[in-house]
């Protein structure tokens, strides 16, 4: 088969004006060597030499074809007759494992759904069944389908903001949206770093598997100290292991370096973990504001102090959550020099999650 050989870096050009000529064929791109790349041609192209190929040569290779551009025609036969609209729509995938809901009608074509998505997605190892979350830890209920290489464990790494990480959706929550508002917090911490002139001591008592971590502790001039947590005993275990990794290049000790597996509103009789922290972050979105009071003890009652967190509220109560803040933060002896609430996204038709931010100062 006839290949147009351009530079790598002119593909989408050429892509974009064989399409419009008319001159693209089904197949694939091929890569080539020294850096060029093959646009798969039709019969009715121009020959070779044509000044059209404005100097580009063409070479004839075998043709690759491409594969089927969705799971569902890797369906067998009998299944491909059905109705489209019966099969999920949507899927999530942690690291290499993917979690699909599943209605009922289609629940005995399980298999065949799963081994039809490990053949469209090379990169995934397992496929489960995802029945929603449930306990008090709100992690899902997966029932593996599928597994790439017999390993049924959902445990798994995933890689934001060029770091790694250790997750399992079956133990421990995890929400790779919130992604932005993590590089938010980077944000906001070196905001204080700035503001204080040192490095600063960051409190996370519901951590769970640690994502607010990575980004902070990338900075050796950022976190001096951490303290963090959570009450989901499994959640914690993984925690441990990621900071083992993030840490691992890190010269010199972290002071305080302190994991618990506790009730964040706890902290506040332990002396090791109360008027230590510059940084605290509340990430417990059904109960981040009613908790708050008891929280505020860990933090350095000195200076100035960063309060970060996230909820969900009546829509219709977001300037006064605001008043609500304020009013925690002096009940708690500080001023608040500022208190921004942000919607992010909405959570049902009347209410929203949201992102709070105070600066505190004790005098």
């Amino acid at each position: 088969m006839r290949h147009l050989r351009v530079p790598s870096d002119q593909t989408q050009v050429w892509l974009h004006r064989c399409r419009r000529e008319g001159w693209l064929s089904k197949a694939s791109v091929l890569q080539l060597d020294e850096g060029m790349r093959g646009i798969p041609l039709l019969d009715e192209a121009p020959d070779d030499g044509d000044e059209r190929w404005q100097g580009h040569n063409i070479v004839h290779r075998e043709p690759k074809q491409q594969g089927p551009s969705h799971w569902t025609d890797r369906l067998p036969d009998p299944l491909q007759a059905l109705p489209d609209d019966i099969w999920p729509s949507a899927y999530e995938i942690q690291g290499d494992v993917l979690m699909v809901k599943l209605e009922a009608n289609v629940i005995e074509h399980q298999q065949a759904i799963a081994e039809a998505m490990l053949a469209q997605l090379p990169n995934v190892r397992i496929v489960c069944a995802d029945n929603g979350v449930a306990g008090d830890f709100r992690v899902r209920e997966l029932t593996p389908i599928a597994s790439r290489d017999g390993n049924l464990s959902t445990r798994t790494r995933i890689r934001e903001h060029g770091m790694t990480m250790w997750v399992d959706p079956s133990e421990a929550y995890f929400s790779a949206r919130l992604s932005t508002q993590r590089q938010g917090t980077l944000e906001q911490v070196r905001s204080l770093r700035q503001q204080l002139g040192r490095p600063v001591v960051v409190a996370d008592p519901y951590a769970g598997v640690g994502p607010a971590l990575p980004l902070l502790l990338s900075d050796p001039a950022l976190v001096s100290g951490y303290l963090v947590g959570d009450l989901n005993p499994k959640a914690v275990d993984l925690l441990t292991l990621n900071l083992e990794t993030w840490s691992a290049k890190h010269v010199g000790n972290r002071s305080p370096s302190l994991v618990v597996c506790d009730d964040a509103r706890a902290w506040q009789h332990d002396p090791s973990r109360t008027g230590v922290a510059d940084a605290l972050l509340v990430n417990l979105p059904h109960d981040s504001l009613t908790h708050l009071p008891t929280l505020l003890p860990i933090l350095n009652h000195s200076e100035r102090r960063l309060l970060r967190g996230w909820a969900i509220i009546e829509r219709a109560a977001l300037e006064q959550t605001r008043g609500n803040l304020i009013a925690v933060i002096e009940a708690a002896g500080a001023t608040a020099e500022s208190v921004d609430v942000e919607e992010i996204k909405g959570f049902s038709t009347t209410r929203c999650f949201i992102a709070f931010n105070a600066i505190l100062a004790w005098e």
